[in-house]
């Protein structure tokens, strides 16, 4: 069936947004088209009831003398979508204070309205004065202001000295290095995780030149915040990275959250780039961090969580084994999460709590009493299901799972290739390792084994929960050659 792109979108904002969309189409100066007016109060009904919406039903309550017509219909509806994106860019202007004083200024100054001019200037001034946190958006509302106060002047055909160009220039300089420097830690912060030739051209001139007048650079703090980030991906600079966090404190209660979420985002993942380096204790740095973020409700994206970040936090609090915090974190806020993955997300990281506890007769309990509906969830929870009936012992329970989780493996359309490969190469391994476990064995014949399992763990690539098989790997081998 094909998509209808109104409908997709409509029906994903919210109720009171939907009301201001009616009362839009509603107006005359935004829409003459009585027929639209006719088909969104429609489309509403069947929107605000939670139903399906019936394009034939609702064209006959939109046109009850009249055979449907597919075309007009259609017509319609996309008449329907193009004003809804008027209706969203003209519901973002309402909220732009400064981009309205900007046009409305520049609109007067065309029309050589100079008086009224005053008055708008100086409330675009106000606006500017009141503005907490001078990042990039501010200091290119301040050149635009610049250069209308210029205008005006200019307009007036006097030709005394204005200070304004000089102010317009500088604030220009100060919007240029502040982009230049968040683009050149977008590129570094991304080389870190895909190979990319990124060139940020001019950046180590404005760095120098910020070095070389350190009383401008004391002036900047947005410039500070970035610089300290783009020296801890460039140098691998620890002392970087704490001036960094120091910075963000020190500034917290300024800066927009948006852009908070991007700043701690850097300091995440160097100090991912840290665990990666083997430097394990970085994940009570990233514990620490996760919970300012919860308490500051920095973290949150309208409101709810990504399955990801959910994730992500769960694994910190389990690596530092902080299990009861962890535990209250699920709970507390799984009700964040998106209600179309929340039990997926809920249940197999409450499992993975349990499985990293040792509490395996919690975690197969949870497992055997929900079903997921994800493939991935569902291929993840088997894997933490195969690994706990291999710790208990349940060599039966664990033969027959692996069967069942190499034919839903082999059968998923959802699952990607790299995941159907790593994962069947771990359930290879995990046979394999069950074979040792009730293999009567002597030194000679462990010793095949284990060369062989040995050259499997390195040569089988991508390997699903590879840490672990290499673990309990070693774990065998000692128990066996011992015995």
């Amino acid at each position: 069936m094909k998509k209808n792109r109104f409908l997709d979108l409509y029906q994903n904002f919210p109720a009171k947004e939907r009301k201001q969309f009616v009362l839009y189409v509603h107006s005359g100066f935004f829409n003459q088209n009585t027929n639209l007016q006719v088909l969104i109060e429609a489309i509403e009904q069947y929107v605000k009831a939670k139903k399906v919406v019936d394009k034939r039903e609702v064209y006959t309550l939109c046109f009850p003398q009249e055979v449907y017509n597919e075309l007009k219909y259609n017509n319609l509806i996309s008449d329907l979508l193009y004003l809804f994106y008027d209706f969203i860019a003209q519901s973002r202007y309402t909220r732009e204070k400064v981009l309205q004083k900007q046009l409305l200024i520049r609109t007067l100054l065309d029309q050589e309205c100079l008086e009224p001019c005053v008055m708008h200037l100086e409330r675009y001034t106000q606006l500017q004065e009141t503005t907490s946190w001078q990042d990039s958006n501010y200091w290119y509302a301040a050149y635009q202001l610049q250069d209308l106060q210029d205008q005006h002047l200019m307009s007036q055909e006097k030709r005394a000295y204005t200070p304004h160009l000089q102010s317009r220039s500088d604030a220009l300089d100060r919007f240029y290095q502040l982009e230049k420097i968040k683009i050149a830690c977008d590129m570094a912060s991304r080389s870190t995780a895909v190979k990319a030739d990124y060139h940020c051209a001019f950046i180590s001139d404005i760095i120098q030149w910020h070095q070389e007048h350190p009383e401008e650079l004391a002036k900047f703090p947005a410039f500070q915040l970035y610089l300290a980030a783009y020296n801890m991906f460039t140098r691998k600079d620890d002392g970087a990275y704490l001036q960094l966090k120091d910075l963000l404190q020190t500034h917290l209660k300024l800066i927009p959250q948006q852009e908070l979420r991007l700043l701690y985002t850097y300091v995440l993942n160097f100090a991912v780039l840290r665990i990666n380096s083997g430097e394990n204790q970085y994940y009570q740095e990233i514990l620490l961090l996760y919970k300012l973020l919860l308490d500051e409700a920095i973290i949150f994206k309208n409101g709810t969580l990504t399955q990801w970040t959910f994730t992500n936090i769960i694994t910190a609090g389990i690596r530092t084994r902080d299990y009861e915090w962890t535990e209250r974190f699920i709970e507390e806020y799984q009700h964040y999460l998106a209600p179309d993955l929340r039990q997926n997300v809920y249940t197999y990281n409450l499992v993975s709590l349990y499985f990293e506890k040792k509490d395996y007769p919690s975690a197969l309990r949870m497992l055997h009493n929900v079903e997921f509906t994800d493939a991935f969830y569902h291929l993840a929870a088997k894997l933490i299901q195969l690994k706990t009936y291999y710790l208990l012992a349940e060599n039966e329970a664990l033969l027959a799972l692996i069967n069942a989780t190499r034919r839903f493996v082999q059968r998923n359309r959802q699952l990607s290739d790299y995941q159907k490969k790593s994962s069947l190469n771990f359930l290879h391994i995990l046979q394999r390792l069950s074979q040792l476990q009730y293999a009567a064995m002597n030194i000679r014949d462990a010793g095949k084994f284990k060369k062989q399992l040995e050259n499997d763990l390195e040569a089988l690539q991508p390997l699903a929960n590879k840490q672990w098989l290499e673990e309990v790997f070693e774990q065998n081998f000692s128990y066996t050659t011992k015995h």
